[in-house]
């Protein structure tokens, strides 16, 4: 760490310029106030600066600082309004604006395009134009571009196109900016006259039509793109790759992939995520390995992608080291993390190390406990299940539709149908939910495996179209040998011809008539089986050695 002693003026922007830690900063911040130099101009517009482009925790310190200055500027709101532009809390940016109207600081070019990044609806995009036209800064070639693309992602698109066609000062981004417009408003074929049109197309432009493509699934047309650029770079491979992983070809996403001349970050942490989405776990590992081995760290999408892929195989040991990996490179183990990190250990039986995560993280939202109460009730440990969520209340945590999920499903698992009734009961009259397909599947399921046949065959009745809940209802019929209801089951579901597996369901109505001794409708169903061919498949099962 460099020490000042008497600093000249000089000096200390020397200094300024060079440091890059918050604790370096507050070291410098220090010396400039004990020499009397925080009121000069420039030494305290660089120091804000440099706080406004240190991570986000420097933020608060950076506001702080600019209250402190007695002599605000209009480059001194532009740096706030700018840091606040790029952070979760963009909505400051306007509170800039507000005290710099009031305090008649003239705006300038460079500070619409940061409050116009900062809109998140159309009534403050609109009053942020007013101020441009106002001010005469709605002509240059920036404030095109941010009115443009303001108006594209406040899905006013007839706007942007406007803006652009009455415009005379354009350049590439301009043109790139109302093409990334039509397509995320679905305007395929405006953004293709668009592109057919531009003087000058760049590798960020034929991105952007290849993401187009990709989006209304024309995967050729995509490809064909590619081929014709005259340039690529990664984002050109990585928008194909994802477009393919999207469409679900992943054959073809880790063929161009391996292809690939360069790989950055994003690169691999798509095609990690693509291939976990698709139920792709090993292969995922591998590419992790892999990554590592070249010297890349994968980033938080990543870091849960393979967290997701440990669930999927249920490799312990595995789970172990990734997440041995997260505390070796310092992640950051937030809530999306920790509950990763807590449905893996989970999905590989190991509530302890689940629970251990748990109690480690320092903010535990309602997704946390979520995933802790279906892991347990995953795991058979209904009344922990029942007990969090009691917790949970007690912490004032609301519980939403997944929560209650969750706490079906582990009282449907352990036949607690009082239980479940009482929690279904209470997502409308005390927490204002409404209960979903789901809820009442959990419900069924719960009557089902306690012998309430009945009364889940009134409860799915409300849902007379859904092929799951009465597939699963003829289920139960098998297990309880209720021939009655089985048959109502299936005569229901031939009704439907939803696409079912109509070959198991015939088994299962077999099962039925064979327990209940009605040995000669359970033959009549096994002969019509054997004349369509049927043959049984042989089951199989995995385990870790």
């Amino acid at each position: 760490m460099q020490k000042l002693s008497q600093p000249t003026h000089p000096t200390c922007i020397l200094l300024l310029h060079s440091c890059s830690s918050v604790s370096h900063l507050l070291e410098l911040h220090g010396q400039i106030l004990r020499n009397h130099l925080f009121f000069h101009p420039l030494a305290s517009s660089r120091l804000l600066s440099l706080c406004a482009s240190l991570p986000l925790a420097s933020l608060r310190y950076a506001h702080n600082l600019f209250d402190q200055i007695p002599q605000k500027t209009t480059h001194l709101f532009n740096t706030l309004i700018k840091a606040y532009s790029n952070s979760p809390y963009r909505f400051r940016s306007f509170e800039l604006f507000k005290s710099m109207v009031e305090l008649n600081i003239r705006p300038d070019y460079f500070t619409f395009p940061s409050l116009l990044k900062s809109c998140g609806n159309l009534s403050a995009g609109s009053q942020i134009h007013g101020h441009m036209v106002k001010s005469g800064f709605d002509k240059d070639v920036f404030s095109i571009n941010g009115l443009i693309h303001m108006y594209s992602l406040c899905g006013q698109v007839d706007h942007s196109q406007r803006i652009f066609y009455t415009s005379t000062d354009r350049d590439a981004a301009t043109w790139t900016v109302l093409l990334a417009g039509y397509i995320n408003g679905g305007l395929i074929n405006h953004a293709n006259k668009l592109f057919d049109e531009m003087p000058k197309k760049e590798i960020v432009s034929y991105n952007v039509m290849i993401n187009g493509y990709m989006k209304i699934g024309s995967v050729k047309m995509a490809h064909e793109l590619f081929d014709e650029m005259p340039m690529r770079n990664i984002d050109s491979w990585n928008t194909l790759i994802s477009g393919y992983l999207k469409c679900g070809n992943i054959n073809t996403a880790i063929k161009l992939f391996k292809e690939m001349p360069k790989k950055d970050v994003i690169s691999w942490s798509t095609i990690i995520t693509g291939c976990v989405q698709m139920g792709f776990a090993n292969e995922a590992l591998s590419f992790f390995e892999e990554m590592k081995e070249l010297g890349f760290k994968p980033n938080k999408p990543a870091i849960v992608s393979l967290l997701s892929a440990c669930s999927q195989i249920g490799f312990l040991e595995k789970s172990i080291k990734i997440h041995d990996y997260i505390k070796k490179n310092k992640v950051e183990i937030d809530s999306i993390v920790g509950s990763a990190l807590i449905d893996m250990y989970m999905k590989c039986g190991c509530t302890e190390r689940a629970f251990q995560t748990f109690h480690n993280l320092s903010e535990k939202n309602v997704i946390c406990y979520t995933s802790m109460i279906y892991g347990l009730g995953f795991n058979g440990q209904v009344s922990k299940s029942m007990d969090l969520f009691s917790q949970m209340e007690n912490e004032n945590i609301q519980p939403n539709g997944s929560t209650f999920v969750a706490i079906l499903c582990a009282c449907s698992h352990a036949g607690l149908v009082v239980q479940a009734l009482k929690y279904f009961n209470s997502m409308k009259v005390k927490f204002g939910i409404d209960p979903r397909i789901e809820h009442y599947g959990c419900l069924i399921d719960a009557f089902c495996r306690a012998g309430f046949l009945h009364e889940a065959l009134n409860i799915i009745e409300l849902f007379p179209n859904n092929e799951i809940l009465w597939g699963n209802m003829l289920g139960a019929c098998s297990i309880y040998g209720n021939d009655l209801i089985g048959e109502i089951v299936v005569k229901k579901m031939l009704g439907l011809k939803c696409g079912f597996d109509f070959d198991g369901f015939d088994i299962l109505l077999a099962n039925i008539y064979s327990m209940k001794g009605k040995w000669n409708e359970a033959s009549e169903i096994k002969f019509e089986m054997e004349l369509k061919g049927f043959e049984k498949k042989a089951g199989y099962s995995m385990i870790q050695i």
